[in-house]
């Protein structure tokens, strides 16, 4: 039978900032997608309110189950999620030279969302199990880095740099919060420095590179390489204060800004809502962050805590490094934005990642 503490432990607070962003979202996303020489909603808006859908459906599932049932699934869903990986690298469909899309029926999803979740679920119940009050080793190190290599590898086989790098920064906050021998963090910032080098000069494909090259001189070939960042930087200022107004944003609406409805969707809404705007939105990411902190040190078990800072953790990278790249205080890396951003595949992963802490909230009571 239900029970009825579940109801008196539901987050309001998260749930209401996940419906502002929702709906902010959405707005913002038919005004990318609007074109006024065109009739009727765009087909990808209404393939993203399809995605919700689905999403909320998972979600709500997710609140139905307690949540220490993925302590039992963690390492198959791990598994389902490498052998999709997998099959991306052999049948996956190549979008703008990255392979990692996987066309399912009619259905196209990509696989490197689903594994960031599965990640920090398997990740989450290993530090569970084997806590380290004096600081992780290297020799200790060896199990979770077998962990992460796997899909890592095979996100980056895909040329999915955005993907694999969530991967690298969730695994690096859940260590450094769980402790780490001061030597271990300073062998991984030597190792993270050369092996930078080594994936730039290797493993970036010419387009990727262009944006590192774009990131330190924009002006330099502002017609080619510094298009996108200039564009993007120009779009954003002409938004000034109260921006422009609804549908009124003259560079999203003229074509000036590419991929206005995916990587580019916050300079969309710095032009037309301007700083005032803007700032409402990173006021609401912000009260996501600290709401799922503060469930992480409420969770009452060590799975919970590390399961909601994963999870936070992975709101926080895809946030900053989203929104540093179209401002240009980072290359831009062709990642979403946390419900903004047009994208089936991201969209239900936060929706499944906000009903987890929402579940870690809902069943505090039972410890």
């Amino acid at each position: 039978m239900f029970d009825k503490r579940l109801k008196s432990h539901f987050h309001w607070p998260l749930f209401w900032v996940t419906l502002a962003l929702t709906a902010i979202g959405f707005l913002n996303l038919y005004s990318a997608t609007y074109d006024i020489s065109e009739k009727g909603i765009s087909p990808l808006f209404l393939s993203q309110l399809i995605w919700f859908g689905i999403g909320m459906t998972v979600a709500f599932a997710i609140l139905l189950m307690d949540y220490r049932v993925f302590l039992r699934l963690a390492y198959p869903l791990y598994i389902l999620s490498v052998l999709l990986l997998l099959a991306v690298v052999f049948f996956g469909k190549e979008v703008a030279g990255n392979r990692n899309w996987l066309v399912i029926g009619p259905l196209t999803m990509q696989p490197s969302e689903f594994a960031k979740i599965t990640f920090i679920i398997v990740l989450a119940r290993y530090l569970a199990d084997h806590p380290s009050f004096q600081g992780y080793s290297l020799k200790e190190l060896v199990r979770p880095l077998s962990l992460l290599l796997p899909p890592l590898v095979l996100i980056v086989m895909g040329k999915d740099i955005g993907s694999s790098l969530f991967l690298v920064l969730t695994f690096a906050s859940l260590l450094l919060f769980s402790g780490v021998k001061r030597n271990v963090v300073l062998l991984s910032l030597i190792v993270a420095l050369v092996g930078g080098v080594g994936v730039y000069k290797k493993l970036l494909s010419d387009h990727q590179r262009a944006r590192i090259e774009a990131f330190i001189h924009p002006e330099a070939d502002p017609k080619g390489k510094g298009y996108h960042l200039l564009q993007s930087k120009i779009t954003v200022g002409s938004g000034r204060f109260f921006g422009k107004g609804y549908l009124r944003g003259i560079h999203s609406k003229l074509l000036y800004l590419p991929e206005k409805h995916t990587d580019f969707i916050f300079p969309v809404l710095a032009e037309e809502w301007g700083f005032f705007g803007s700032s409402i939105v990173l006021a609401l990411y912000l009260a996501l962050l600290v709401i799922g902190v503060q469930l992480a040190l409420k969770a009452k078990e060590r799975f919970g805590v590390f399961l909601a800072l994963g999870m936070t953790a992975l709101f926080f990278w895809q946030i900053a490094i989203n929104i540093g790249g179209v401002l240009g205080l980072m290359p831009l890396t062709g990642v979403t934005l946390p419900l903004l951003s047009y994208g089936g595949s991201s969209l239900v992963t936060v929706l499944v990642g906000i009903g987890l802490l929402m579940n870690i909230s809902m069943r505090r009571f039972m410890f």
